[in-house]
């Protein structure tokens, strides 16, 4: 048995669930103790569906998935804030004691090295273990919270890697933040959390004949459950992040839109943020920690007063910032590509790309440390607020190196502080600020898992200061200039992330002064406008664009405007519709024909449609014939010790055995030994000797039976809002008379409207 189950592992889709084996009620097999307490799943005739974005799950295992999550979350982000503590704290100090002994050239030497060593590890962890992980994941995430698919997206494997590849990115000193990651983070251990406990709920038992039996998964669901659980994560991820929980719900809200944003999601992320910040408070007071260490949060009393003279410059500062911000996104999308198509060229691509990653690295250690030299040093500060000496006498300070050799979140608050005007002059803000938007800029492209959240907040800030700064030397008597870094982080990040009332939420909360709000909201209606002038879309939608991920706009898109379903028909092949009665040759030619971007399947009968059959149920179907035949010729031990070949879907883990015969029979070899596979996407049989396989499969009893079905005059975007806010994932499309004309799927939505987007663009 643990034989079969390594060779079955082996096999699978890694976005699949665990091959389990063992007797029920096992210590270890959380699946087979899950069937103990549940029984088996309800024995049908044919598939029973549920109305799209329904999960209809008992309540307690929604909150127990919660609950589970929150708290999970709040222990990685434990882990995480002290490994980055403890890493960072190492470099500097190994830095500063170079610098006393051999001078300062040898101490960025130092830093450098260790840098590099962080970049090296990190970067090689990435190309080698989880090349998907070489990034935020944000664009990826967001397209999976929106419906589509995402294989490969949620592992085990890249929840590991990208937790501890974003400790070494912090902890190398690119200039990016934790904000992406740990979203996608949170996305990640939701999902795996969602999959152990929904799978048992969501399985149902079919009978295709009187001596074959199938579990299928409802996949509409199990995705649904999912989304909600991956949603909670990511609010969890940004309450701890900025110490807001209501920031973490509002975040993910804009992040999902409205059209996307289940009801009871409201109450779920409210009370995940809940638990999930007081878990953290809990954690941080076992170690003599508190959350203002590693937080952007003004805990003393500050001078942020700003008057009638302030609100021109405001709106002067937010104007300038919405348009170098989206200028600012250009540059990072077409140096992307530009490194894309260069890495491509070399004839060890994933070795030339973990050397550009520590080149680069370096390149941002020793620039941070020759920028920081071009600055004078200053006296002891008066408002008792942490600075960087770097290469300055006892006592002094560095103000350049301040903000750029430290990690981007105490830069943020040296920014924000409205105690220490006059300790960072114009001059070091505008230094500072070439050196860390060139370096931000040139980060694109390279597999490093960041987030710009913080980083173009610094930029925004120390723009804003400067502006402050310059004003104030002048002798025109304004706010300080940490108010005017305030506005600028707000402008700056707003602009990036195309988003509003988040932004506001999280920036006031960061200073702890709601009398900011009215400002910040102005900096931010001002900088969106702008930017939304010049680029039509943020960051993250930039790029679910450029690589041409599955996303579904929540509003029509202008192209669609005139077009009618008949328009929008996906190009099906003749071998793509099915009969109700299959044959294993027809199944595996439609597989054949439609490549794996293609994921549903009508099911005709003469001229009608009467279901629609998923990919990975018709690749799950031909793992159970092969699995039957195997059986047949070999036995059951034979087949145990080598699982039959799989026809994978894009999303799917094969099937690997076959469930016949009486369920007294099933129970009884159950209580000996069970092999079973669970496919996240559809499929999971039992098997037992002598199976005798079907020579036509009868898909009328595994088919979604109620189809959505349209005429094929509906206006496009009567059409469209059936996807976009209903959760459809494909509909049948007749003429008046009822004769099946073709499919409109969800992907083949997407593509129809970014092709008439790009006839109207040319």
């Amino acid at each position: 048995a643990g034989a079969a189950a390594r060779s079955a592992r082996a096999a699978m889709d890694p976005t699949g669930l665990v091959l389990r084996i063992g007797k029920p009620g096992g210590g270890r097999n959380a699946g087979a103790f899950s069937e103990l307490l549940l029984g088996q799943p309800q024995r049908l005739s044919r598939r029973v569906t549920t109305e799209p974005g329904s999960h209809r799950l008992p309540e307690v295992v929604m909150w127990g998935a919660t609950l589970l999550t929150a708290v999970a979350m709040a222990l990685i982000n434990f882990i995480s804030v002290l490994a980055i503590e403890k890493t960072i704290t190492t470099k500097f100090r190994l830095m500063k004691r170079v610098i006393d002994s051999f001078g300062v050239g040898m101490g960025i030497v130092v830093l450098t090295g260790v840098s590099c060593g962080y970049a090296l590890i990190g970067a090689t962890m990435i190309m080698v273990l989880a090349p998907t992980c070489g990034g935020s994941g944000l664009p990826e995430n967001k397209c999976y919270l929106n419906g589509s698919k995402m294989p490969s997206l949620f592992t085990a494997r890249t929840l590991v890697v990208r937790i501890m590849t974003s400790i070494l990115a912090n902890a190398a000193g690119f200039p990016v933040g934790r904000e992406g990651p740990t979203v996608t983070i949170g996305g990640n251990l939701a999902y795996l959390v969602s999959q152990r406990m929904t799978m048992p709920f969501v399985r149902q038992w079919i009978d295709l004949s009187h001596k074959v039996s199938m579990v299928i998964v409802d996949e509409e669901r199990f995705a649904q459950a999912t989304r909600i659980n991956c949603a909670v994560g990511g609010a969890c991820a940004m309450s701890m992040l900025f110490n807001t929980p209501i920031g973490g719900l509002l975040y993910m809200f804009e992040e999902i839109s409205p059209a996307a944003w289940p009801i009871e999601l409201t109450f779920r992320a409210f009370v995940g943020t809940t638990v999930c910040a007081l878990v953290s408070y809990w954690l941080l007071s076992l170690v003599n920690k508190e959350i203002r260490e590693f937080v952007i949060f003004a805990w003393l009393p500050e001078d942020k007063e700003w008057s009638s003279r302030d609100l021109p410059i405001f709106v002067l500062v937010a104007a300038v910032l919405g348009a170098v911000t989206a200028y600012h996104t250009r540059m990072m999308l077409a140096l992307a590509n530009i490194r894309k198509r260069y890495q491509a060229r070399r004839k060890r691509p994933k070795l030339f790309v973990v050397a550009e990653t520590v080149l680069y690295c370096a390149l941002c250690a020793v620039l941070s440390g020759l920028v920081s030299l071009l600055s004078h040093c200053r006296k002891p500060p008066m408002s008792n607020l942490e600075y960087v000496q770097f290469n300055c006498p006892e006592g002094e300070y560095n103000p350049v190196a301040s903000i750029l050799v430290n990690t981007s979140h105490s830069s943020v608050k040296l920014l924000f502080s409205g105690n220490n005007e006059g300790e960072i002059m114009y001059r070091s803000s505008a230094l500072a600020f070439v050196a860390y938007f060139i370096l931000n800029v040139g980060l694109s492209g390279l597999p490093v898992p960041g987030g710009a959240f913080t980083a173009t907040m610094l930029l925004g800030g120390l723009f804003g200061r400067c502006v402050g700064s310059l004003m104030r030397e002048a002798g025109y008597d304004i706010a300080v200039s940490g108010v005017y870094a305030v506005v600028g982080a707000s402008a700056m990040l707003c602009g990036f992330k195309q988003m509003a009332a988040a932004v506001v939420l999280i920036v006031v909360e960061c200073v702890n002064d709601f009398n900011m709000t009215p400002v910040v909201m102005l900096s931010v209606s001002v900088a969106l406008a702008v930017n939304r002038a010049i680029n039509e879309r943020g960051h993250d939608e930039e790029q679910i664009e450029r690589k041409n991920l599955p996303y579904l706009e929540s509003e029509v898109p202008r192209g669609l405007d005139a077009c009618i379903a008949s328009d929008l028909l996906d190009d099906l092949p003749r071998t793509a519709v099915l009969p109700p009665l299959a044959t294993t040759e027809c199944l595996e030619q439609a597989l054949e024909a439609t490549g794996q971007h293609w994921s549903d399947f009508p099911i005709v009968e003469g001229k009608t449609c009467i279901g629609i059959l998923t990919r990975d149920h018709v690749a799950a179907i031909l793992d159970a014939q092969r699995a039957i035949a195997s059986s047949t010729m070999g036995g059951a031990s034979s087949r145990a010790a080598s699982p039959p070949a799989t026809a994978k879907s894009a999303d799917s883990s094969p099937a690997t055995t076959a469930a016949v015969g009486s369920p007294t029979t099933r129970r009884a070899r159950r209580s000996d030994a069970m092999l079973m596979a669970r496919v996240a996407s559809g499929l999971s049989i039992n098997g037992i000797e002598e199976s005798p396989s079907l020579e036509r499969i009868p898909l009328e009893r595994i088919m979604d039976p109620t189809p959505f079905t349209i005429v094929e005059d509906m206006p496009a975007a009567r059409l469209y809002s059936l996807f976009a806010k209903a959760g459809e994932r494909a509909v049948c499309v007749t003429s008046k008379a009822g004769e099946f004309r073709g499919l409109v799927s969800r992907g083949g939505l997407i593509a129809a409207a970014r092709r008439r987007a790009r006839e109207m663009d040319c």
